[in-house]
């Protein structure tokens, strides 16, 4: 299973043609997609007037993944392993819960996770499709 970033949950959002098809192609094979419940936050603050039932649909494409002292605990080592990296701590969570539940980081910002404990994959590159 993958855990997706929010950077591709914002790019479905607004009809990144790359993105709509990488979350269509899963829900196709029946490949479950997750989420990090810090990713809900995220969405859910930059969500507008309006955007509640879109984003509403959106969220529920994904398995949505609690955040647990096991995970604040290894978000914590990878924030002090990679302090020269300036971290930002959403992404150290969403690293964690990759790690610890082996799953691979779906993102477009490779470089948020340098982490070699877990597999991050970018499905397109920024600008592509928009």
């Amino acid at each position: 299973m993958k855990i997706v970033d929010t950077d591709i949950l914002l790019d479905h959002f607004h009809g990144n043609q790359n993105a709509v098809e990488f979350v269509k192609a899963h829900v196709l094979r029946d490949e479950p997609l997750s989420i990090s419940a810090i990713t809900v936050a995220e969405i859910m603050g930059g969500m507008r007037p309006g955007e509640e039932r879109r984003t509403a649909q959106l969220l529920s494409q994904f398995e949505v993944l609690s955040v647990d002292a096991g995970i604040a605990r290894q978000a914590g080592r990878f924030l002090s392993a990679h302090r020269n990296r300036r971290i930002d701590l959403t992404d150290a969570i969403i690293a964690a819960t990759a790690y610890l539940r082996g799953l691979d980081i779906v993102t477009r910002n490779t470089r948020h996770y340098p982490m070699p404990e877990v597999l991050v994959i970018e499905p397109y590159q920024r600008g592509v499709g928009d």
